[in-house]
């Protein structure tokens, strides 16, 4: 024996034993909730919506971008030398470690 679902319906605010899942209340931190209606009342309600979907597809390209810069004695930016674009949906692999920058110029790592 299975207990009957009651819940409570967000527009007449009345319980029913044959609630409908009307919407759903997603959270950015913990769990959301749904909202249920009466078979009479659910008619009310537009048709539910997958949040995702509204979003559509992304108009950027690039989710993280590196830059590398060459500084002089005094702080400012001298030149840029590399720019790395890396990508979360499609498009190509993120380069490789080897051949992500230029080599470094200083006495320690020409060694």
């Amino acid at each position: 024996m299975t207990r009957p679902p009651v819940r409570m319906c967000a527009r007449c605010e009345r319980t029913t034993e044959e609630p409908v899942l009307v919407h759903e209340v997603h959270a950015a931190t913990g769990p959301g909730f749904n909202v249920y209606a009466c078979p009479n009342c659910a008619d009310h309600y537009p048709p539910r919506t997958d949040p995702y979907e509204l979003l559509g597809p992304t108009s950027r390209r690039s989710r993280l971008t590196l830059r590398v810069y060459r500084v002089g004695a005094d702080g400012n930016v001298t030149e840029e030398r590399d720019r790395i674009e890396v990508l979360v949906r499609g498009g190509t692999l993120p380069v490789s470690r080897t051949s992500a920058f230029p080599p470094c110029g200083c006495p320690r790592c020409r060694r």
